[in-house]
């Protein structure tokens, strides 16, 4: 008969043996990227993307661009910050210099479903009802052209032939994914999760909205959109200027960075150089980026799950985005999200600058889930 000892070994191996095998089969069915790593999140990137400064638009994506768990399927463009066609100008300028095309850009919403500029929009912040030419970013506009396909259809197409795993990240105006949900019906619940930089929720510390008292910008452009997506069952993490408010972005975080010499830190010293050299002491928010980082690390941030809709009613508190514990009067349609409301800022800034300075990532292989080419 086996000692006593001698049945503890065994079963330890026994165990240590199972487990391996459960690692390795799970290995097996992860999705890998060009570098054989297990890619997490495959996403399609919803953006009024700029690279003027703070170019937190840009600064997201390329956390997004050097991180291993993210692949980018796609950049979705949507006017907001300014036009559709400087944002697309943009996104695809960046790529360019990056060494990224085969990252594709597909044009969405020019303007929000129903909201229209009035002059007090004019005068305010954004230009997201601008018919003007857009300018050259980075000095020159890119070679490559946007695809012909829509952004709502590219949405559309891509989460139904992948039902259950892609994720977006919407850093705009929810134009493009309101459009997307409204004229396929089922495509919100085939959505795997949608990760939004929206919204400031007054009953959460820092809720103060930043282009109206109450309302924060990318759902004041379309509250309609940003009621409509809410509203729609998408599994939501909101990512709301109450989180934003716990970053502090200042040159010594920027000085971290460009003392790297990447094809990464050389753009985002164009960016953001000429910025800190005019006003060392200068501040910024950190918007966008910390939606993408919550989904890389969710530890990063503390949610609450809360009740949430957008007032469309065209008075004062237009586009103002309200949340509750409880249903309330007029919010009967409102579904429970993730709420963001605090951040770990200084594990976020340093995953930040080790991600944007760690050698530039190279093209993704088209990993398909279930073999499907993305649309054309």
């Amino acid at each position: 008969m086996p000692s006593a000892g001698a049945m503890r070994s065994t079963t330890t191996r026994r165990i240590l043996l199972l487990s391996i095998s459960i690692l390795l089969a799970a290995n097996c069915c992860a999705e890998l990227d060009i570098t054989g790593q297990p890619v997490h999140h495959r996403i399609i990137l919803d953006t009024d993307f700029t690279v003027r400064p703070p170019a937190d638009d840009a600064m997201a994506f390329l956390l997004a661009l050097q991180s291993p768990e993210i692949e980018i399927l796609g950049i979705t463009t949507v006017a907001g910050n300014y036009s559709l066609e400087q944002s697309t100008a943009d996104a695809l300028r960046v790529l360019e210099v990056l060494g990224r095309e085969d990252i594709p850009v597909y044009p969405g919403a020019k303007r929000p479903l129903v909201h229209e500029a009035s002059d007090w929009d004019r005068a305010n912040y954004g230009e997201w009802y601008s018919d003007s030419p857009p300018l050259p970013p980075l000095g020159a506009f890119a070679k490559k052209p946007a695809e012909k396909l829509s952004a709502a259809d590219f949405i559309a197409k891509t989460v139904q032939a992948n039902a259950g795993r892609i994720t977006i990240v919407a850093i705009g105006p929810l134009t493009n994914i309101a459009l997307a949900i409204s004229s396929h019906p089922g495509l919100a619940k085939q959505v795997k999760a949608l990760v939004i930089m929206g919204g400031a929720i007054a009953s959460l510390p820092d809720g103060a909205g930043n282009q109206t008292p109450n309302a924060e910008y990318n759902f004041w452009v379309d509250p309609e959109a940003a009621r409509t997506v809410l509203r729609s069952g998408i599994p939501v993490q909101l990512s709301p200027l109450n989180v934003s408010r716990k970053t502090n972005f200042v040159k010594k975080w920027y000085d971290r960075m460009v003392q790297v010499d990447t094809p990464v830190t050389r753009l985002i010293g164009q960016i953001l150089g000429p910025q800190f050299a005019e006003k060392p002491e200068r501040r910024w928010a950190m918007f966008d980026e910390v939606a993408v980082g919550s989904l890389i690390d969710p530890t990063l941030v503390k949610t609450q799950d809360l009740f949430v809709d957008v007032d469309i009613n065209h008075g004062i508190s237009y586009g103002v985005s309200i949340g509750g514990t409880d249903i309330w009067p007029g919010a009967e349609g409102s579904k429970r999200i993730s709420v963001q409301y605090d951040l770990d800022w200084e594990r976020f800034i340093h995953l930040f600058i080790a991600r944007v300075t760690s050698p530039t990532r190279s093209p993704q292989t088209r990993n398909w889930p279930d073999k499907q080419q993305p649309p054309n």
